[in-house]
């Protein structure tokens, strides 16, 4: 005889919050590679300060005086909160299966609905970084000469604008541009059916070493919830982990429900984040490219 599905869903509610938090981090990339904060009850939002001044370095002989002094100036970033939230509805028909299976279906299910939303709230970010480090260019395949652009533009930041972007940087790309690039580094088999794309020496052995998980010593991710824009190109980034912020307010919760209307039982699950530029807009690299 099956299991009910009332029995099933609500003594099984505090098992499926738990599993579908730890399914998140496994499903999507960008809230594993950013700055996370809970906000406490009482606060609808975080202040994220940050030093909006640069001192003076002076250099006296013995006996000067110091006659100049330098302003402490701070500023700070607010992310508030926004509701998230996801209904489902389960047959009757789900009866079917065992608690554990349930538990196991659901959990994964809702996982990925709730990891893909704070995954592509955090890619919007890149387009808000600081402009003047935007590199790539529109309806052009991304090249390991952009990429190269991009981190070097980050460790030479000034220090008016925070200074080199602490590491650990990362760069998230989408399947296609990630594709791209690695055709620009030569993973393009043979040419014709005489000779390999990738010459022996030197060429072959930096690809091998860099291309497979890292580029130029920086983790290389892709996203595969990134989408085009309406140039119909990639807005990827190289960031700092510093720069990026997850603001939680409340996390993924679940309640049941039973209504007359529906056969079987409804679960409603809740959430309260957002995220946003957490320190220096140039602390992080937009990288556009092509799309198509």
């Amino acid at each position: 005889m099956a299991d009910t599905l009332t029995a099933n869903v609500a003594e099984s509610v505090n098992e499926m919050i738990h599993a579908t938090i730890k399914l998140v981090p496994h499903k999507v990339i960008m809230p594993n590679l950013v700055t996370k904060v809970t906000i406490e009850k009482g606060y609808d939002r975080v202040d994220i300060p940050r030093v909006n001044s640069t001192p003076t370095i002076l250099n006296p002989t013995e006996g000067d005086e110091l006659t100049v002094s330098s302003q402490f100036d701070l500023t700070s970033t607010t992310i508030q909160p926004t509701h998230r939230a996801v209904m489902v509805r389960l047959h009757e028909r789900a009866t079917y299966f065992s608690k554990e299976n349930l538990i196991a279906v659901v959990s994964d299910w809702l996982a990925q609905a709730e990891g893909r939303d704070m995954d592509t709230d955090l890619t919007a970010e890149f387009a808000n970084f600081g402009t003047g480090n935007d590199v790539g260019t529109t309806n052009t395949d991304l090249t390991i000469a952009v990429v190269r652009q991009s981190r070097r533009l980050l460790f030479a930041n000034t220090i008016a604008n925070g200074g080199p972007a602490p590491t650990p940087l990362y760069c998230v790309i989408s399947p296609l541009v990630e594709e791209n690039l690695y055709t620009n580094l030569g993973l393009q088999g043979v040419v014709g059916s005489t000779s390999p794309w990738i010459p022996q020496g030197m060429s072959q052995e930096l690809i091998e070493s860099y291309f497979v998980d890292r580029i130029l010593g920086v983790p290389l991710f892709r996203d595969g919830y990134m989408t085009e824009d309406a140039s119909s190109d990639f807005i990827c980034s190289m960031f700092s982990k510093e720069s990026l912020m997850l603001a939680i307010s409340k996390n993924w919760d679940m309640k049941t429900f039973e209504v007359p209307n529906w056969i079987g039982v409804i679960l409603r699950a809740v959430a309260d984040y957002n995220s946003g530029i957490r320190a220096f807009p140039l602390w992080g690299s937009q990288i556009t490219a092509d799309g198509a």
